[in-house]
């Protein structure tokens, strides 16, 4: 263990050594202690002030212990398979819905079908977190060519697992399928946590979902 010299040690210890250096060494160190105390009156303010970071950062930790807990029940409930099948998410929750909708495509043993008018490349980047032949297919309306160009670069460097984006016609609601098990969302994948959404797991298929879109399509492609 370390030795401390305190102020009063100090002083005890003049008490009973009477040579030369030790009298020297003890004005020295009694000297230190009285410069110290000194500093502290002086930069009283700095030590506040370090002591409101260090409360802070302490507040942080906390909230920082409270997302690690939120997250640790998310895989657990996907490691039980046990998903929530309903939620409401509040606006600032983008990392939370992400790390959500992220565990959700983690899930997929087979497919993955995303129903969504505007996708980005944020989307794309969700996608990558599903398993090993994983199939998976967007449908959307509003394909820009940005999107396009982010769609090419993607299947260019993910050739092994590509994605494939077809055409909806129609379609207003959001729906995510992960294997046969129906999402419905009240915002954009891209723009979760940005306003407060509910979302519900459903009892539909993929098929009548897209039934309107389809017969929408035929006879749009039947007009032309």
């Amino acid at each position: 263990m370390p030795f401390a010299f305190t102020e009063q040690g100090i002083a005890m210890l003049a008490s009973v050594l009477h040579s030369d250096t030790a009298i020297t060494a003890t004005i020295q160190i009694m000297d230190a202690f009285v410069e110290m105390r000194h500093i502290l009156l002086r930069n009283g303010g700095l030590v506040n002030r370090l002591s409101n970071v260090e409360s802070k950062m302490l507040e942080q930790d906390a909230r920082l212990l409270e997302h690690d807990h939120k997250f640790d029940t998310i895989f657990e409930a996907m490691d039980r398979g046990e998903l929530q099948s309903k939620g409401l998410y509040y606006n600032n929750q983008m990392f939370d819905a992400y790390v959500f909708v992220c565990g959700l495509i983690r899930q997929a043993k087979r497919r993955i079908v995303l129903v969504d008018r505007y996708v980005d490349e944020k989307v794309l980047a969700m996608m990558l977190k599903r398993g090993e032949g994983v199939s998976a297919t967007i449908y959307t309306y509003d394909k820009s060519k940005v999107f396009e160009v982010d769609l090419a670069t993607y299947n260019a460097q993910y050739a092994d697992c590509p994605l494939k984006v077809l055409p909806s016609y129609g379609m207003h609601d959001r729906f995510l399928f992960i294997d046969d098990t129906a999402y419905h969302f009240g915002a954009s994948l891209k723009d979760l946590g940005t306003n407060t959404f509910f979302f519900t797991k459903e009892e539909f298929t993929l098929e009548e979902v897209l039934k309107k879109s389809e017969e929408i399509r035929s006879k749009k492609e039947f007009d032309e």
